[in-house]
């Protein structure tokens, strides 16, 4: 539904189910390689939920549809609400609204975990109310919006003047990035939640049609912050995870009753963490994690995903152990991308694997925070977690990669 990416569909074709995909007209995501889906149909979707309802049931009548599959953020309530017209098992409609709502979600982690499985935050109504809800929080606070991926716009406030800066720029790009989408008319939330300090990680789970979750390994992430940049872009996805291994099955416990407190069945799930408490919840895969735990484990995220959609208990097996990173470098500035610098040392270093430049000279590039994307996309693997981290860190030192006017 909407979109289809590189490394979230090969392996289902690999066993040679059908696929077809109704493409977002408004995505700006590129698509991966469709050529051998079955069947490539284009749809608004701005337009109204009922009119996107009778298109898949017209594709359904037509050629038939085993489960309805789904791996962008935008696209989780319309894929569940199109789920419940047409009686198809998928996520449902209330907890597909409980993962896009970040203050609802993490109300329900206090109420059915406890208070302190998730920051403190407030929903922010005006510029007094968030002045006033940052003296009672106690600087530094986070300030991002209840519904975007990819952590854009999300900023850590030090002192009451960069916060109203941050607030304002927020309520004036955000809702212009939802029309760009063809969103228009999605109302804002901003949500002020206390700063939490640890290490970012995440664990990609899935869940049957009775709530039983079974989960992925722990995926580490570095943040733009983690590499000197003001930003909390995801700069890299490692595995495996250097955390212990007492720790990784507290978070994967964490994990589940995360995933159970928000009812969520039939489905994938993208649990993110700040240290020992749980970030947020999507109802859908992680970006980049499907392909990464392929990459490393041999595990197939994927077809587990489809089978879980159809009634089945996922094979989620591994079947090799080796270490990976994808990396997605931002430009450390807004403005227009002149050049890509370093592509030749990239292809030289001892784990490279695969890169994609995903945005060309002389368009628009800057920080996750300003609602941009990465221009550059980039896969490692080695048997040797080491090297492959030294690697990481070594793409991280050109901070000269991007030529920005």
């Amino acid at each position: 539904m909407g979109m289809v990416r590189r490394g979230e569909f090969e392996s289902l074709q690999s066993r040679n189910l059908p696929l077809g995909v109704l493409v977002d007209t408004n995505s700006r995501h590129r698509l991966g390689d469709v050529s051998r889906f079955v069947m490539i149909e284009r749809f608004d979707f701005s337009r109204p939920l009922s009119e996107l309802i009778e298109t898949v049931s017209n594709i359904r009548a037509r050629m038939g549809i085993a489960c309805l599959f789904n791996v962008g953020e935008f696209y989780v309530a319309q894929t569940a609400d199109i789920a419940a017209a047409l009686g198809i098992p998928c996520i449902s409609s209330a907890s597909a609204r409980l993962c896009l709502d970040k203050s609802v979600m993490r109300r329900r982690f206090q109420e059915r975990i406890g208070p302190g499985a998730t920051a403190r935050f407030y929903i922010i109504q005006s510029e007094s109310d968030l002045i006033e809800s940052a003296d009672r929080m106690g600087y530094p606070v986070f300030l991002q919006p209840s519904n975007v991926a990819a952590s854009m716009w999300s900023t850590r406030n030090a002192n009451a003047e960069t916060l109203l800066c941050n607030y304002r720029i927020m309520l004036n790009e955000v809702p212009q990035y939802y029309e760009k989408l063809g969103k228009k008319g999605t109302a804002l939330t901003v949500v002020m939640a206390e700063y939490m300090e640890g290490s970012n990680t995440s664990i990609d789970c899935l869940a049957d049609h009775t709530g039983r979750v079974y989960t992925t390994p722990v995926v580490d992430v570095l943040t733009g912050r983690d590499v000197g940049v003001d930003d909390f872009h995801h700069f890299a996805r490692l595995v495996p995870s250097r955390l212990s291994l007492p720790k990784q099955e507290e978070l994967k416990r964490l994990a589940i009753a995360g995933v159970q407190s928000l009812d969520m069945t039939t489905c994938a799930a993208h649990v993110e963490f700040i240290g020992s408490r749980l970030g947020e919840i999507a109802g859908r895969p992680g970006g980049n994690r499907p392909r990464i735990l392929e990459m490393a484990y041999g595990m197939d995220e994927i077809y587990g995903y489809y089978q879980i959609l159809c009634g089945q208990s996922p094979q989620l097996y591994q079947t090799r152990k080796l270490a990976a990173a994808i990396i997605t470098p931002f430009a450390h500035r807004n403005g227009t991308l002149r050049t890509i610098r370093h592509l030749d040392l990239l292809a030289k270093l001892p784990t490279y694997l695969y890169h994609e430049v995903r945005i060309q000279a002389g368009q628009s590039v800057g920080l996750s925070r300003s609602g941009y994307r990465a221009p550059l996309y980039i896969e490692l693997l080695s048997e040797d977690a080491d090297v492959v981290r030294r690697d990481v860190d070594q793409i991280a030192s050109w901070t000269d990669l991007y030529e920005v006017e």
